[in-house]
C-alpha cells in the first residue's frame, strides 16, 4: 500500500436544508480523500490550504483520525472557504456554490515535503505550479475538478494520473462541440498523464492506461446513498494507494470503497464497512458486477415521462426530473410538450391524432417514467399500455397515491425518493445497453 500525501483545500461543506434533507455541515475539500485513506488504515500525510480561522479545528478534527502528518501550504485569505450545497445526492446538478470565491487570495507558505510513495492533488482555486515546484521528484496525480484544459497544459507537467470526472469543466466543455468518444477524448491528456481515470458517476469508471494503450472499465455499486459529496475525491485516494498489484483490482476496490462512502455520513460505519469489503478475495471483488452504462450510451435511451403535464398543474417536479435525466444524458420525452395539449373542444379525429402520435413516442421509448401527481386516466392508461409491451415502467409517487395493486405490481419501481427513480434508470438502463449489443 503506498504512502500517499494528499495535498488541497479545507473546505467547510454546508448542504442546504429542504423537504427531505435536514441541513448538515462537515469538513469537506481533501478531507473526503483523508477519510477515505484513514478507512483503509494507509499511512498518509497531508498539505491543507484553507483560512487561519480553520486550523486549530483542523488540527483537532485529524486527532481523531490517526492523527497524520499535517502542513498547511498556503493560507486562504478574503474568503471563507465555505462552499453551499443545494442537492447532496446529485440526483441531477448539485448547485454547488464556494462563497466569495472570485474574492480568494492566497498566502503561499513555506513547508517541506514529507516523505512518501506519491503525492494526490486535488485541484482547487490556488496555484498549483506555486506547489508542484516544493514536491520533489515523487509521482504525483491530479485530480483536475474546474481546471481548464488550458490551465492543465500551461503547468507542464506530465502526472502519474489524471482523474476527471463527467461534471467537470474539461468534460462539460469537450461535450458542447464534440460527439464523445472515449479514446479520442482521453487522447487530449496524452501527453499530459500516464493514465486517464473518467469517473461516470453512476454509470461505472473508464480507465486509458497510455503506457500500454489499453481501456479498463469498472461498474459502479448502485446502493441507496445519502449524498454524493466527495465520493470520488475518496474513489481517487482508494486507487491512488494501490493495495493491489493489479489495475482493474485497485479500480474494483475504489469503486466499491466509494460505494460505501455515499451511503452514510458516519465515519465509523462508514470505516467499519470498508473493513469487511478488505476481507473479500481480491477475484470475487473483481468478480461482483454492479452497473455499466457509459456516457455515449445513455443518449440511446429514451425515456417516455407520464403524467399530467398539462398548464394548468404545478410541473415542477416533472421538470425536476426531465432536467436530472438531462444532466446524466438520458432523452427525456414529455409527450404533451412534443404533441401538444389537448382541449376539451377537439374533434374526434383531432383527439385520436393525439392518441395516435403519443403512443408512437411510447413505442420508441425503452422506459417510461411515470410522474403520479394526482390519479390522472392518461397516465395510468398510459402505464398500463407500456406494461403490456414490457416497457419498464418505474413510478414516481411523490404523495403516496399508489395503492391499488393493478397499478404497483405494473411497475417494476414504485417509489416517493426521486433518487432511486434515477438509480433504477441506471440499472434498467445498463441491462438494455447490454441485450442491444448481444443483438
Amino acid at each position: 500500500m503506498h504512502n500517499i500525501c494528499l495535498i488541497g483545500d479545507i473546505l467547510v461543506d454546508v448542504t442546504l436544508k429542504n423537504k427531505d434533507e435536514n441541513l448538515k455541515m462537515r469538513l469537506g475539500g481533501v478531507s473526503h480523500s483523508a477519510r477515505g485513506l484513514w478507512a483503509i488504515s494507509a499511512n498518509y500525510s497531508l498539505g491543507y490550504i484553507s483560512p487561519k480561522y480553520l486550523d486549530e479545528r483542523i488540527h483537532n478534527y485529524f486527532d481523531h483520525y490517526d492523527s497524520p502528518k499535517l502542513f498547511k501550504v498556503a493560507d486562504t485569505l478574503n474568503a471563507p472557504n465555505l462552499i453551499l450545497i443545494e442537492e447532496a445526492r446529485e440526483i441531477g446538478d448539485q448547485g454547488y456554490d464556494l462563497i466569495l470565491r472570485e474574492n480568494n487570495r492566497y498566502n503561499y507558505l513555506d513547508f517541506e515535503s514529507p516523505k512518501c510513495d506519491s503525492f494526490l492533488i486535488t485541484s482547487g482555486e490556488y496555484d498549483i505550479s506555486r506547489i508542484l515546484g516544493k514536491l520533489g521528484v515523487y509521482p504525483i496525480s491530479l485530480e483536475v475538478a474546474n481546471l481548464s484544459l488550458e490551465d492543465l497544459c500551461a503547468l507542464n507537467f506530465k502526472f502519474k494520473n489524471i482523474f476527471i470526472s463527467t461534471s467537470s469543466k474539461i468534460f462539460l466543455k469537450y461535450i458542447e462541440t464534440n460527439n464523445f468518444d472515449f479514446k479520442t477524448f482521453a487522447s487530449l491528456f496524452e501527453r499530459l498523464c500516464e493514465k486517464l481515470v473518467l469517473k461516470e458517476n453512476r454509470g461505472g469508471t473508464r480507465l486509458y492506461d497510455f503506457i500500454e494503450d489499453k481501456v479498463h472499465q469498472v461498474s459502479s455499486q448502485t446502493m441507496p446513498i445519502q449524498h454524493s459529496v466527495g465520493v470520488g475525491d475518496v474513489f481517487n485516494a482508494i486507487f491512488e494507494s494501490a493495495i493491489y498489484s493489479k489495475v482493474d483490482e485497485n479500480l474494483a476496490l475504489a469503486s466499491f470503497v466509494a460505494a460505501e462512502y455515499a451511503s452514510t455520513t458516519f465515519p465509523m460505519n462508514f470505516k467499519n464497512s470498508v473493513e469487511k469489503i478488505l476481507k473479500i478475495p481480491t477475484n470475487d471483488l473483481v468478480g461482483l458486477q454492479g452497473t455499466i452504462l457509459n456516457w455515449e450510451n445513455r443518449k440511446d435511451i429514451n425515456i417516455y415521462i407520464a403524467a399530467p403535464d398539462f398548464d394548468f398543474v404545478d410541473t415542477s417536479l416533472i421538470d425536476t426530473l426531465e432536467k436530472s435525466l438531462l444532466y446524466h444524458n438520458f432523452s427525456p420525452i414529455r409527450p404533451i410538450k412534443v404533441n401538444g395539449q389537448m382541449k376539451e373542444s377537439d374533434s374526434s379525429q383531432q383527439k385520436q391524432q393525439y392518441y395516435n402520435e403519443d403512443i408512437r413516442l411510447l413505442n420508441k421509448c425503452k422506459i417510461v417514467i411515470c410522474v403520479l401527481l394526482y390519479n390522472d386516466p392518461g397516465t395510468l392508461v398510459e402505464i398500463g399500455i407500456a406494461s403490456e409491451k414490457q416497457i419498464p415502467v418505474l413510478l414516481y409517487d411523490p404523495f403516496n397515491l399508489a395503492q391499488n395493486c393493478m397499478l404497483t405490481h405494473s411497475c417494476s419501481l414504485v417509489t416517493n425518493n426521486m433518487d432511486e427513480i434515477i438509480c433504477e434508470t441506471f440499472i434498467k438502463s445498463s441491462k438494455i445497453c447490454k441485450t442491444l449489443k448481444r443483438e
